[in-house]
């Protein structure tokens, strides 16, 4: 499996709706993603607005998200070795 050099992404969010697309990440770890990407631009412009007990309870209760994230990541790069390696 190569990602199509056609397919540009212009946010944060479209990098993870291709990864989605390619079967790289599931639709619903890239539902979870997007919604960790819509809330960091809402960090980025609102910060003083945003409350802390919000911010606890994904760090307790999402943290996982990333850790799923990665682990699809690099499971992809190693089916990807084992096919290019026959």
């Amino acid at each position: 499996m190569t990602l199509n050099n056609t397919e540009k992404p212009e946010t944060f969010s479209d990098v993870i709706k291709i990864l989605a697309k390619h079967n790289v990440i599931s639709e619903e770890l890239s539902t979870q993603l997007i919604k960790m990407v819509k809330f960091r631009n809402l960090l980025g412009h609102f910060y003083l607005e945003i409350d802390n007990e919000i911010i606890y309870n994904i760090i307790q209760h999402k943290i996982t998200d990333f850790y799923s994230f990665k682990g699809a990541i690099l499971a992809k790069f190693k089916e990807n070795l084992i096919e290019n390696s026959d």
